[in-house]
């Protein structure tokens, strides 16, 4: 070998090995920052659920695909690492339980969550911005009821399966120091400057997890519902039944890091993301609504979510979408 090429072989090699130490540097660090921050999640005492593994939920789905008329089961057995990424319009569809039986089916879908015995989890996601990082904890929920009653009952509930909700707690870049969090409701979210934040030990902000529809917020309570989200017919109905939805947030029960000394909550970082991460199809399929008699069960309302990669602002543009929700 000449001695040019040896020495570009040289350079090539340092190169590589830079190019390695930085990205480990960065995945540590990452780990650093989200086991520092990540939150305390206090859940009301008839939530039914806990956030849980993707894993858990695609065993017990079949992947479909909408071809202009209907949806077409073309995978039986999915699993998280043969999910598609194009951008046609798929779905996972539980096999055993539906979203319009009683109370959303809330009993079919406990039972199924229930017998994977899965361990609570948390999705982690550091970005890196400009002047700003943004550490971003997503929850995924085996399933979505909310019920318009405190206790859930088939009076009038909204039911969906899948569930995807997100904590953020925004960075200054140059020291780590913690500014701001953002966390997600519904069609939106709140933030509160840090100060205001309540925490545990710190640098935990605590977070009130609203029974069934998961909804993320800054203190306990039962806070009115944003309604923006709704369709126009759905706000008409509340409208002209008087009824005025609120969130049950109790903060009963609390969950995190296994330094707690309650529910353990494992962090699975998501950065450079697993295959999953880019699928972009709904995590279940449709949302349905049911009223008192004599309205009864709706037509659907919408659908299950995305996925946080997936059409999610907040993923895309996480600033820009936390300057959009409401100051608390």
């Amino acid at each position: 070998m000449r001695a040019g090429n040896r020495f570009i072989v040289r350079v090539l090699v340092v190169a590589i090995a830079s190019l390695a130490f930085t990205g480990a540097a960065q995945a540590a660090s990452n780990s650093r920052l989200l086991a520092k921050f990540q939150p305390v999640t206090k859940f009301d005492s008839a939530e039914s659920f806990r956030p849980t593994t993707v894993e858990s939920f695609i065993a017990d789905s079949q992947l479909e695909v909408f071809n202009g008329s209907s949806w077409v089961i073309v995978d039986p057995s999915p699993s998280s690492s043969t999910l598609p990424t194009s951008a046609a319009p798929w779905r996972l569809n539980q096999r055993s339980c539906v979203p319009y039986a009683v109370i959303g089916g809330l009993s079919c879908y406990i039972a199924a969550w229930s017998a994977h015995d899965a361990p609570q989890v948390v999705y982690g996601r550091v970005a890196r911005l400009a002047t700003r990082i943004v550490v971003q904890y997503w929850y995924f929920y085996y399933d979505n009821l909310y019920s318009y009653t405190e206790t859930p009952s088939d009076v009038i509930w909204q039911s969906h399966e899948g569930d995807w909700e997100v904590v953020n707690v925004v960075l200054r870049s140059s020291d780590d120091a913690p500014l701001y969090v953002g966390y997600s409701q519904h069609c939106g979210g709140h933030r509160r400057t840090w100060s205001k934040v309540h925490r545990w030990h710190g640098t935990h902000p605590i977070v009130y997890v609203a029974s069934g529809s998961h909804a993320n917020y800054l203190s306990r309570g039962d806070p009115v519902i944003d309604l923006n989200c709704l369709p126009a017919d759905v706000k008409r109905f509340l409208d002209a039944h008087g009824i005025v939805p609120v969130d049950y947030a109790d903060g009963s029960a609390s969950s995190g890091s296994a330094s707690l000394g309650a529910e353990t909550t494992s962090i699975v970082a998501i950065n450079g993301g697993p295959n999953w991460v880019s699928f972009p199809g709904f995590w279940g399929e449709l949302e349905y609504l049911k009223g008192p008699p004599p309205v009864g069960l709706l037509p659907p309302i919408g659908t299950s979510p995305t996925g946080p990669a997936y059409n999610h602002p907040v993923w895309i543009d996480p600033l820009g979408t936390i300057a959009t929700w409401s100051p608390g």
